[in-house]
């Protein structure tokens, strides 16, 4: 017997010490007044032989997916570091201020503690002594808190007294959690409420002028709660964690002890995969240097779990030729957003481009958002407008938001952003803006103009004129979709400070280090040959009257279609929606002879229409 527990004890230390090498790091054991770091829960929730493996044996232990993630990170991102003391140095009298703020949900281990502790405050300075700080958005601090007070953003939360663990089984056991760690495992369903997640994911931002001085007016840096709220998402309780903790059905024994612990499901995988590709491939080429504790393994793991997020997850891509004038090709890109907030969503510096190519043989004859030229360059002071259609090479469609300071030009400095200049992210099926948070989630700029945003259907349409003039026998069109978390343009202002911080100096050598490839999301391509006749195809639904004063009936229409008003030589002329309820479409332009194009789903028709007002 003896021989037996001793071969079995034997094969459990070789399995964990294989475990750690996966790793070869050691998370911190620390403990403060309120929390305990990763290493405490790592003694039952971690990588186990007997415990949090799905039925195939895979490891889904909490520790390992959450390890090499953005959250665990958050508190050693280089970037966020580099930003804290880039606005430090622009504004020095609210440094301290800025700090606190940042920290609250970057290091909340670390500045909570001190809040809570009533501690005057929790710098950088702190965090670098401070292994509860470093260990990132952690197991005790999400799993503690236990109130949502308004208002809800800026990491505005409460933290219970009582050293309950928060969790989403009934009836824990609890007595070896209280003997080890001194928290008492508790049934929460807040451990599922979006509000969790949403606290520090709605961020405002005091504005000030280029003096320093406070405006008294609020500027909504990001707000990906809110975006949630305003769709069906939030309407049908489809939660972040829904997404981003994926949830197997099986059951998992969560604990490696006590040893009779039951299988619990259904159990999400603490994976918080998002969408930041660019910043985990930095943290792991810097991963010595930042004095990570997931290891390389991990990371891998993670980036690919995030790339196949995005290309499979995010936005879906079609491409349609639509019509066809006596000098041009109209080519339209249907982009339908799958996920619960605007795509792309978060942090400002994030941007989405697409890139048209379109090829006759070898020979390139069209390309627009070409990486690296024009608007997608490192010095652009100006931005690129929301294009509906694109007919020229220097035109590129990003979709982003452009924070303005008090003067209106273009800032990446947070906090003297004053009004956003541009937002035409793309929004969430069940978007509205008579929702009651339109406010913080606005469209803005061109955008505004384009009633798609606001069809509630998450689809956002754009088209290239092409002229027949360099279509040939066979040309191929190709548009892809591409995701930047942190491009040039957003960071060239900081590192004009670098010899003013260590941090922004040592983001600056990693950042141009780093593959800063953007990432890929979805394509379609078309190919087709011209053949020399012009062509219109004819319209399922009945147009009257034609021709028109300018207000025209469509019968035949079920739901909600686009329509554009084009000039025979593309030029638009009008765009937005029309509903089966109210199946009219005014449009004011000179008399003349016009294309009418119609979009519904993944079809697009097309009628010529005559205007004659007098």
């Amino acid at each position: 017997m003896k021989h037996n527990l001793f071969k079995l004890t034997n094969v459990l230390f070789i399995f964990l010490l294989s475990a750690a090498s996966l790793t070869s790091q050691v998370l911190p054991s620390n403990t403060n007044t309120w929390f305990s770091a990763s290493g405490i829960c790592e003694l039952c929730h971690g990588t186990s032989a007997t415990a949090s493996r799905d039925n195939a044996g895979n490891d889904v232990s909490p520790i390992t997916g959450w390890r090499s993630t953005m959250l665990a990170n958050a508190a050693k991102d280089p970037f966020w570091l580099a930003k804290v003391k880039h606005e430090g140095i622009e504004n020095e009298h609210h440094k301290e201020a800025l700090e606190n703020v940042c920290t609250r949900c970057h290091a909340p281990m670390g500045m909570f503690n001190a809040l809570l502790e009533s501690s005057a405050g929790y710098s950088l300075d702190d965090l670098k002594n401070d292994p509860l700080g470093q260990d990132g958005i952690s197991c005790t601090f999400c799993h503690q808190v236990n109130d949502f007070p308004p208002p809800l953003y800026s990491g505005n939360l409460g933290i219970n007294n009582q050293k309950e663990i928060y969790g989403p089984f009934v009836s824990p056991i609890t007595q070896q959690m209280i003997a080890n760690t001194g928290f008492t495992p508790t049934f929460s369903e807040r451990i599922n409420d979006s509000r969790l997640c949403g606290t520090c994911h709605t961020l405002l931002t005091n504005s000030v002028d280029e003096n320093g001085d406070f405006t008294g007016e609020m500027f909504v840096e990001q707000a990906i709660y809110h975006e949630w709220e305003n769709s069906v998402f939030g309407a049908q309780n489809t939660t972040c964690q829904s997404c981003h903790l994926p949830r197997i059905e099986e059951g998992v024994k969560i604990s490696s002890r006590p040893g009779f612990v039951a299988e619990h499901s259904p159990f999400g995988k603490h994976n918080f995969t998002g969408g930041n590709v660019f910043m985990l491939n930095l943290l792991k080429d810097n991963h010595d240097e930042l004095g990570l504790k997931s290891g390389v393994n991990l990371m891998d793991e993670t980036i690919n779990r995030t790339k196949k997020l995005l290309s499979e997850s995010t936005v879906e891509l079609t491409l349609n030729e639509a019509i066809q004038t006596n000098d041009s090709i109209f080519i339209t890109v249907n982009l339908q957003n799958k996920v619960g907030h605007k795509f792309p969503s978060g942090y400002p510096s994030r941007r989405a481009f697409l890139e048209c190519v379109v090829t006759n043989g070898a020979d390139t004859v069209f390309h627009s958002g070409k990486p690296g030229k024009g608007a997608l360059g490192a010095d652009k002071d100006d931005f690129e407008p929301h294009h509906k259609i694109i007919s020229n090479e220097e035109q590129v469609q990003i979709y982003e938001l452009v924070m303005g300071d008090t003067d209106g030009d273009v800032t990446t400095i947070l906090e003297r952003a004053y009004a956003q200049l541009k937002d035409n992210r793309m929004p969430p099926v069940g978007f509205s803006d008579t929702h009651a948070n339109y406010d913080t989630v606005r469209i803005v700029g061109k955008a505004e103009n384009d009633n798609e945003y606001f069809s509630g259907t998450g689809i956002e349409t754009v088209t290239y004129s092409l002229p027949l003039s360099k279509i040939g026998a066979q040309t191929q069109v190709k548009v892809s979709l591409f995701y930047e978390t942190v491009p040039e343009s957003w960071v060239h202002t900081m590192f004009e400070k670098a010899e003013e911080a260590e941090e922004i100096a040592s983001f600056r050598e990693m950042y141009f280090n780093a593959d800063r490839t953007p990432v890929f999301i979805a394509a379609d391509s078309l190919q087709f040959a011209y053949t020399g006749n012009s062509s219109i195809e004819n319209t399922k639904f009945k147009i009257y009257p034609n021709p028109t004063t300018g207000k025209i009936k469509l019968d035949g229409i079920i739901g909600i279609t686009s329509f554009s008003v084009f000039t025979l030589n593309g030029k638009l002329m009008e765009t937005g929606c029309v509903q089966a309820i109210n199946p009219f479409i005014e449009f004011s332009a000179p008399d003349g002879n016009y294309i009418l194009m119609l979009m519904q789903d993944d079809k697009i028709q097309s009628e010529k229409l005559i205007l004659r007002k007098n």
